[in-house]
């Protein structure tokens, strides 16, 4: 039973001491209108690295969950040269030009940005 309190009284301690830095965490927003505007606060590193970690995030799933052989890719961006921020800074100028996507899900908007821009060669 002290074991048991000892635990809590830990937990307890460590949230404590964690709050003050999960406040500053931006709001976790989906639209493509809220993910830009993150993308957009260049000198806030909160905001940088979710834009980073959620855009990353995307693309990962999309690799990892696509099924070859019943979902053919409509992305391949392996031979891209272009770095993270060059992509993220795409996708921001490609959403101030397609704004009918404003409240859409960024992750789908996403992957409609990453499917015009690195097609898979047909045939």
């Amino acid at each position: 039973m002290k074991f048991t309190f000892a635990v809590a009284g830990a937990c307890v301690a460590l949230l404590s001491a964690t709050a003050p830095a999960l406040a500053q965490v931006p709001r976790a927003s989906t639209t493509t209108q809220d993910f830009v505007a993150m993308c957009n606060k260049t000198t806030d590193v909160a905001a940088q690295n979710f834009c980073h970690g959620f855009g990353q995030g995307v693309y990962e799933t999309y690799l990892i969950t696509r099924h070859p052989q019943k979902a053919p890719p409509f992305i391949c961006g392996a031979e891209s040269k272009s770095t993270r921020q060059e992509h993220i800074n795409g996708f921001v100028k490609w959403s101030a030009a397609n704004p009918k996507f404003n409240q859409m899900s960024a992750a789908d908007t996403i992957l409609r940005y990453l499917a015009e821009t690195l097609p898979c060669k047909k045939g």
